[in-house]
């Protein structure tokens, strides 16, 4: 009830929502717990809250988010340092990383960035002029958990967390717990942060991603699933594919920028594997990003 009051009160009284709205994201999720395993168990306590915001304040989706992203997704290079993009990184995995830099005696500082829409890796690099960014900067790609960099090099783009939610998924790697998938980032994440010779790193996110499993969702009635399973194939339509304009008037999915997305933690039963952890919708953790500023 006091979370409740709290996170009321703060949308209430801020002259900028997204403000409100990431500070009660964060203080859902940091500072981290204990352990990996009782840190991710907070989800419950932000579908608790993204399910508030949906229902006194739905207009933030269409009016306020979706907007945020189309505008002012971005990556700023900084002057004196790296761009390290933790693909997939979201609220979640930004409080364990800011945990482990106190840890190694940096002092991060934490701000917010937005995902594009879809909230999807190929969207974002077209927004921000990804493939002008490689022509500037010196670049490098980091797939695999022992990435060797030349240490001047401008943007860093690690495809972890992404390829490990991935990979548990469909079975192609000995992991199976988001916590494995936590701990083999943090490692990849320390070899870059040890390598680069910048004065500087921001560590930013094309998107996060939200979580469908067990107790995570939003409940719809049949037949919205229906409705929901027969429009999308995924968490986002082209406008040019599919009319999904009564579902934007109940409240179910919001247009922009000529795609459809389901809004929060809305779901339906899917065509084909089931996805576990996935993004490209119009949700708080898909959308809103951290952004960690240190001094090396």
């Amino acid at each position: 009830m006091k979370f409740r009051t709290e996170a009321l009160t703060g949308l209430v009284e801020a002259d900028d929502p997204v403000e409100s709205v990431w500070e009660s994201m964060w203080g859902i999720w940091s500072p981290p717990a204990e352990s990996v395993s009782d840190h991710y168990d907070r989800e419950t306590q932000m579908k608790t809250y993204e399910r508030l915001l949906v229902d006194i304040y739905q207009e933030f989706y269409g009016d306020v988010l979706a907007d945020r992203c189309v505008n002012e997704a971005s990556m700023t290079v900084p002057e004196d340092g790296t761009f390290v993009v933790m693909d997939a990184m979201s609220v979640r995995e930004g409080s364990l990383l800011v945990g482990y830099l106190q840890d190694e005696g940096y002092e991060p500082s934490v701000g917010y960035s937005f995902s594009t829409v879809p909230s999807e890796t190929t969207p974002y690099r077209e927004r921000i002029g990804y493939t002008d960014l490689k022509r500037e900067y010196k670049q490098r790609d980091v797939k695999d958990d022992d990435p060797s960099l030349d240490g001047d090099e401008d943007i860093v783009w690690c495809r972890f967390p992404d390829a490990l939610l991935e990979n548990i998924q469909e079975g192609k790697t000995k992991l199976s717990t988001i916590e494995e998938m936590y701990e083999k980032t943090e490692r990849t994440f320390g070899r870059i942060v040890e390598q680069l010779d910048a004065e500087r790193i921001v560590v930013g996110s094309d998107h996060g991603y939200i979580r469908l499993d067990s107790g995570n969702t939003f409940p719809v009635g049949e037949q919205n699933k229906k409705r929901l399973q027969e429009t999308f194939s995924g968490r986002f339509e082209s406008v040019a594919d599919v009319n999904a304009d009564a579902l934007v008037e109940e409240g179910l999915v919001v247009e922009a920028d000529g795609y459809y997305m389901p809004i929060g933690r809305y779901t339906w039963p899917a065509r084909g594997k089931y996805s576990t952890f996935t993004h490209g919708g119009l949700s708080l953790t898909e959308c809103i990003t951290p952004r960690i500023e240190f001094e090396l």
